[in-house]
């Protein structure tokens, strides 16, 4: 085609009549084989079961389920995936033999990644929600699909899948209920353990601190109260002793001395010591005082001498007084009281020394106690807690496990397939004819375009550039007429010929590649080829039983 010229709308149709025939033939050589890639491919088969999700059978409020229900969309997907798992799909293939051709020249783990690409998990929208977009949707009914060649294998293999389905669904709820019993059985034998623990340290404490405890603290006080109170009357009832005693050891100097007034006598200087004895108690003097540490000694040595003169002489010349006899007798029993006194004083002292170690000893074995006691409450109500989670627990697994829970229900089972769900043939076709236009034209516009013959005057006159002054039309004699009448008889033949071949072994290749035996027999009979079943009614899955 010479375009040096300028396209004139004469070269279109020239174009067209030229490379009419290479165009058409080219589109329907490939519209031919597209139909014969059509026909020769094998026919997939899908069929599904549909899943309901069904609540639990017992009423919420009187028992709550061990597994939420808000989770089943997680749970759908992990269920998917440990149903799409290599040893369940492994199972399947080896008791359905699928894909035995495909085995001989796969890897195991290839054939069972050829069953996951065929297996589908579709949710089912309700349709009151499909428009809602604002909020997340609450799956409660699913379908369970898979493809194969054969339509009564994909039915089998579907069913199969939604029975697993719910089983892995079972059993993921009862294995759920039962590691939560079995975590919190465990937590109340740690707990009892512990609270044991907690109490045998209670009772070591107390059993290593006796009257140091935090209920003695008030009983301690009162004791130290009470021996402080018969301190001080202990301490009068001394002074009022020593102070009898010293009276009546005076009168027993006297009458033992008569009248002397000798200040250097025995007898004289006890008197005076015990005064000022007297009066050094009465100042508040302790016994640990210097001055009553020397005036104790001092006397207890005068008393002695004063015993030996008394024993000597004092009989002798005083024997026979009734008042010496009594007044000595006064004075032993003065002493007899002090003596009483001063013991009374020290065991009072020391009883309110041991009072107080036992008080000021109490914070410290309160705060040890307070601390074991907290965890003492903490633990116990730790184990009163689990102790009504594990009661909550032993009722939800035996709902689990009579499968009063929330179930996975075969709403409907699955059924054969009466067409095939691929592949598209009509979007083949239509494809490959829209295909087979554009390469035939591609190649008529190729030829032309490397076509350098000119085919009228004015392509003539441009490429060789001189003026053309007559052009000779074709004359067409009856003998021309009748070759060319032949030749198109030929072609409309082989064209014929060529479409009858390729859809005769389309034809052919479908039936081989997908296999009618049933129209075949009814062909070779005469007889008409059987309607197709009407799919098989829902049936309930093996675990509702």
């Amino acid at each position: 085609m010479n375009v040096e010229g300028g396209l004139q709308i004469t070269d279109l149709w020239g174009v067209a009549r030229r490379r009419g025939k290479l165009v058409a033939l080219t589109a329907l050589l490939v519209f031919l084989a597209s139909y014969w890639l059509a026909m020769a491919l094998p026919n997939v088969y899908t069929s599904y079961a549909t899943v309901l999700v069904e609540p639990q059978a017992v009423d919420e409020e009187l028992v709550r389920a061990g597994v939420k229900s808000s989770d089943i969309n997680a749970r759908l997907h992990l269920m998917t995936a440990e149903i799409l798992s290599r040893p369940r799909l492994s199972r399947i293939i080896d008791e359905f033999k699928l894909y035995q051709e495909e085995s001989e020249y796969m890897l195991r783990d290839e054939v069972i990644d050829l069953m996951r690409s065929r297996i589908r998990v579709q949710p089912v929208v309700p349709e009151l929600e499909q428009g809602n977009r604002r909020r997340e949707l609450e799956i409660n009914e699913f379908q369970l699909f898979f493809d194969d060649y054969d339509s009564q294998m994909a039915m089998n293999v579907a069913q199969r899948l939604a029975n697993d389905f719910i089983q892995s669904h079972i059993e993921a709820r009862v294995k759920v209920s039962q590691k939560s019993l079995e975590f919190i059985q465990d937590e109340l034998d740690r707990l009892a353990e512990r609270i044991r623990v907690v109490e045998a340290d209670i009772a070591k404490v107390k059993n290593e601190n006796p009257g140091k405890l935090p209920e003695d603290f008030a009983a301690n006080q009162r004791r130290l109260e009470r021996a402080l109170g018969d301190l001080s009357l202990a301490q009068r009832v001394l002074t009022e002793a020593i102070s009898d005693e010293a009276f009546y050891k005076s009168q027993l100097a006297s009458a033992s001395l008569g009248a002397t007034n000798d200040e250097t006598s025995p007898a004289r200087r006890l008197e005076l010591l015990k005064l000022q004895l007297a009066e050094f108690q009465s100042r508040g003097f302790t016994e640990k005082h210097p001055d009553m540490v020397k005036t104790r000694a001092e006397i207890e040595a005068l008393e002695a001498t004063v015993a030996a003169l008394e024993n000597s002489e004092g009989d002798e010349a005083h024997g026979g007084s009734l008042l010496f006899q009594q007044t000595q007798a006064q004075a032993r029993r003065a002493t007899l009281r002090r003596q009483a006194a001063e013991e009374e004083i020290a065991r009072l002292k020391g009883l309110a020394l041991q009072i107080e170690t036992l008080l000021g000893a109490t914070p410290a074995v309160a705060e040890q106690l307070d601390g074991l006691n907290r965890e003492y409450e903490h633990l116990f109500g730790s184990f009163q807690d689990f102790s009504n989670r594990y009661l909550e627990a032993s009722v939800q697994a035996q709902l689990e496990r009579r499968q009063l829970g929330e179930q996975f229900r075969v709403l409907e089972a699955a059924f054969e397939a009466f067409e095939p769900s691929a592949p598209n043939r009509l979007l083949i076709l239509i494809l490959g004819l829209l295909f087979g236009c554009a390469v035939g034209a591609g190649v008529g516009l190729l030829m032309e375009a490397t076509d350098t013959s000119a085919h009228d005057a004015r392509q003539l006159q441009s490429r060789l550039q001189l003026p053309v002054l007559a052009s000779i039309p074709r004359i067409w004699l009856e003998s021309d007429r009748i070759a060319l009448r032949n030749k198109r008889l030929r072609e409309a033949a082989a064209t014929a010929s060529l479409v009858g071949f390729a859809l005769v072994g389309g034809a052919v290749s479908y039936l081989w590649v997908n296999g009618m035996p049933g129209f075949v027999a009814a062909v070779f009979s005469g007889e008409s080829a059987p309607a197709p079943t009407s799919p098989p009614p829902p049936v309930a899955s093996q675990a509702e039983g």
